[in-house]
């Protein structure tokens, strides 16, 4: 029930609302409405920052004023009455369309900046020279792919000497080459003794072409008729040479088969060590 406060002007008697009901627990009521929402700090909000204007700032502004001002003042004291009331009722007008938009000829004169600015900056992209990309270290030759060239140049100047070999001696060279090219053929795909394949490269690419140019060099009839002091002629020694090659071609082929010969019979007992099963076994 709610307590009398006195009688208000329409006569009715005005009563002040009940408190909210409490609920006693223990020694102290407690509360029946929601506790307050726990404070929660808010960092506070920055103001929208506000897009700069064209117009002067303050310092042009005020600078402009004091100008425009002095132009009418002097343009009265000059008694040009029509020019100086011009100058005074248009200065409101004039100074709010420089605080908005600024100098009129001031864009304009940006504008042209920025373009002549960025005309140089085309004209010196397309005047600056390429990038000159790295140059990759030059490739080192291959040995193997110059004996082989030099062997097959070598057996093609025998066979077009034109009879200044003897049909024996070029069938030497074709000896040589018939037992070599198999051999450096074969060493690109197989592993050899690095002694051998030093002696085959050599062979091939030196001590053959070298024999043949050696002789082709002289000339025919000397070639066939001058004697040595052993009494042998530069075709004698030529074909000596050759045969000396051509064993030589025989004692590395020897090599390189055996070698392979070694290399199967190591792996027949890897295999019969690994698969083939003992008497206990049985």
């Amino acid at each position: 029930m709610g307590v009398e406060l006195g009688k208000g002007d329409d006569g009715r008697v005005r009563a002040r609302p009940d408190a909210p009901p409490t609920v006693r627990t223990g020694a102290s009521p407690a509360r029946t409405t929601p506790p307050p929402a726990p404070y929660v700090k808010r960092e506070p909000s920055a103001p929208p920052q506000q897009e700069q204007g064209r117009g002067l700032n303050p310092h042009a502004m005020g600078l402009a004023n004091a100008v425009w001002m002095a132009a009418w003042i002097v343009a009265f004291a000059q008694g040009w009455i029509g020019l100086a009331l011009a100058l005074m009722f248009s200065q409101g007008a004039a100074m709010g369309y420089l605080k908005h938009q600024g100098v009129p000829w001031a864009g304009h004169a940006a504008e042209r900046r920025a373009r002549r600015l960025e005309r140089h900056r085309r004209r010196a992209g397309r005047r600056e020279p390429a990038p000159v990309e790295a140059a990759s270290p030059p490739a080192l030759p291959d040995p193997l792919a110059a004996a082989e060239r030099a062997l097959a140049a070598a057996v093609v100047r025998a066979e077009t000497s034109g009879g200044r070999m003897d049909a024996e001696a070029v069938g030497l060279v074709r000896e040589v080459d018939r037992l070599l090219r198999p051999l450096l053929a074969q060493l690109r795909t197989r592993e050899a003794d690095p002694q051998v394949r030093h002696d085959l490269e050599t062979l091939a690419g030196e001590h053959l072409p070298r024999t043949v140019d050696d002789y082709l060099v002289l000339p025919d009839d000397y070639a066939h008729e001058h004697r040595t002091a052993a009494g042998t002629t530069p075709a004698d020694e030529l074909r000596s040479q050759l045969q000396l090659l051509v064993e030589g071609c025989r004692q590395l082929r020897e090599a390189v088969l055996a070698r392979d010969v070694d290399r199967q019979q190591q792996q027949s007992r890897f295999l019969e060590a690994k698969f083939r099963k003992s008497d206990l076994d049985l």
